[in-house]
C-alpha cells in the first residue's frame, strides 16, 4: 500500500429503512479483511429516529468471521455505560479476537440521551475520567478495589484479560478544548469525527500533541485517526446524493457533504483523503453507506493506491 496512513472501514450502522441482514455484514467483514484494509469501526448511538445497530454487538460478529484486521469504535458514548461493563465486554472482544481491539470513547451523546441512562450531563467529565480509570485497572489487575466519587468496588476481577498488553488501546473522540488535554495526557491517541476540514484536524491535532508533550509524554506514540464518510463513483452527482441520504439521515439534513466527504471517482477521492493525511491523520476511517463489497473493492483498488 502506498500511503503511509492506515485505511479503515467505517461499518455502516445507522439505516433510515430496514438494516442489512447479518450475511449482508459477514460478507462485507471477510472482504474488508481479504483486501488488506487495516481495521473496521464502529459508531454508537443509543438513541435515534432510524435504525442503529449496536456497535458492541456487530465488533463481535466482525470478529468472528475476521482473522486478521482490526476492531474499533469509533466512538463509544462512554459515560453512558458502566465502565465495568465495558471493560468486560471489549476485554471479551479482544480475547475472542486474538487481541484485535482498540477503544475509541467520549463523552458524547445528545441532549435526550443522558437522562434515560442515569447520567447528570453536569458531571460527565468527572464520570468519563473516573470511569477509564476504572476500565484500565480491571483490563490489568486482580482484586481491583475502587471507591470513588461515581465508582465504589471491593476485590473485583474482570476475566479473562484483554491479550494486548498492558491494556486495549483507548483513543478519545470529540472537538473541545477539554478532549484534546485528555486524549494528550491520559489516551492513546485522538480521533475526529465526520465534521471538520483538514486545517481544523490539523489545528486540533497541534493541541492534543502539545497537551501530551506538556505531560511529559512522546506526542510521536499517539494514534491520530479521521473519520469520513466516501462514496466511489463516475457520476459525481450520483455519489453526492447517496452519502447525503444516508448523512441526513443520521446527522440531520445541515450535514455538509460537499465539504466534509470524499466522493466521486478514486482521484476526486483521494484528494479529499490526502489533505488529511498531510494534516498529520495516520488513520483514515473511511466510511461507506452500506456494507456494500463492491463499493469497499472500488475504495481499495481507486483510491488507496493514490494517497500517499
Amino acid at each position: 500500500m502506498a500511503s503511509n496512513a492506515k485505511i479503515g472501514i467505517l461499518v455502516p450502522a445507522g439505516f433510515s429503512g430496514t438494516p442489512p441482514a447479518m450475511a449482508e455484514f459477514n460478507g462485507f467483514f471477510r472482504r474488508a479483511d481479504e483486501l488488506g484494509y487495516d481495521s473496521l469501526w464502529v459508531i454508537d448511538r443509543i438513541f435515534h429516529n432510524i435504525n442503529i445497530i449496536d456497535p458492541m454487538t456487530i465488533l463481535a460478529c466482525a470478529a468472528a468471521v475476521t482473522d486478521r484486521i482490526r476492531l474499533g469504535t469509533s466512538v463509544l458514548l462512554f459515560v453512558m455505560r458502566n465502565p465495568a461493563l465495558v471493560a468486560k465486554t471489549i476485554s471479551t472482544i479482544d480475547y475472542l479476537s486474538g487481541g484485535r481491539v482498540t477503544l475509541g470513547i467520549s463523552l458524547g451523546g445528545r441532549d435526550n440521551e443522558y437522562e434515560p441512562m442515569g447520567v447528570d450531563v453536569k458531571r460527565r467529565v468527572g464520570r468519563f475520567t473516573e470511569g477509564l480509570e476504572v476500565m484500565r485497572r480491571l483490563w490489568t489487575e486482580s482484586g481491583v478495589t475502587h471507591h470513588g466519587r461515581y465508582f465504589n468496588m471491593d476485590n473485583v476481577n474482570v476475566d479473562p484479560k484483554p491479550v494486548q498488553k498492558p491494556g486495549i488501546p483507548v483513543i478519545l473522540g470529540g472537538s473541545a478544548e477539554g478532549v484534546f488535554q485528555r486524549a494528550g495526557e491520559l489516551a492513546d491517541g485522538w480521533v475526529a469525527g465526520g465534521g471538520g476540514n483538514a486545517e481544523t484536524f490539523e489545528q486540533a491535532w497541534e493541541k492534543v500533541k502539545g497537551y501530551a508533550r506538556a505531560a511529559g509524554r512522546d506526542p510521536a506514540a499517539l494514534d491520530s485517526g479521521k473519520l469520513m464518510y466516501c462514496y466511489v463513483d463516475d457520476n459525481r452527482d450520483r455519489a453526492k446524493s447517496e452519502l447525503e441520504n444516508f448523512t441526513h439521515a443520521y446527522y440531520g439534513p445541515q450535514y455538509d457533504v460537499e465539504n466534509n466527504c470524499a466522493y466521486g471517482s478514486g482521484d476526486q477521492c483521494a484528494e479529499v483523503i490526502q489533505r488529511y493525511i498531510d494534516a498529520g491523520a495516520k488513520t483514515i476511517i473511511l466510511g461507506p453507506t452500506w456494507p456494500d463489497t463492491g463499493q469497499i473493492d472500488r475504495i481499495w483498488n481507486e483510491v488507496v493506491p493514490k494517497l500517499k
